[in-house]
């Protein structure tokens, strides 16, 4: 545990020190790798969904009973708006990686994550007390 969470520390001082969106992606990017996430081919869902921002790259996608990390394949501009909603799937309420897009943003990858995994996330590379 004192081993990850040194590996952590490290990773969000190299994210505060770049850019902040490539940073940011940077950081995720390792996180990925250090808690090695599940990656998933595809995730079920309803019509409707919640995300958080986390970079040009990233999004949290919350549905009712789970959390899932997606990645897309190109930067993204489009996530930072508060209403994003899924474009025309290949499978009705079900995303497809590689297939689907979010906004015209075709999905890379996405992971299953946990609450505490969104928490991590969310506030990677920010300093404590540092709001949203």
């Amino acid at each position: 545990m004192k081993k990850l969470m040194s590996v952590l520390m490290i990773l969000l001082l190299a994210a505060c020190a770049s850019q902040p969106d490539t940073s940011a992606t940077d950081a995720v990017d390792d996180f990925i790798v250090v808690s090695e996430l599940e990656e998933l081919d595809s995730v079920r869902m309803r019509e409707q969904f919640h995300h958080t921002y986390l970079s040009e790259r990233y999004i949290i996608l919350r549905t009712r009973n789970a959390n899932y990390l997606v990645r897309f394949r190109k930067r993204c501009r489009e996530l930072n708006k508060r209403d994003v909603t899924p474009d025309v799937r290949f499978e009705r309420n079900t995303l497809h990686a590689g297939f689907d897009t979010i906004r015209g943003c075709r999905i890379d990858r996405m992971y299953a994550i946990d609450k505490g995994q969104v928490e991590e996330l969310v506030h990677l590379g920010k300093a404590p007390g540092e709001e949203d």
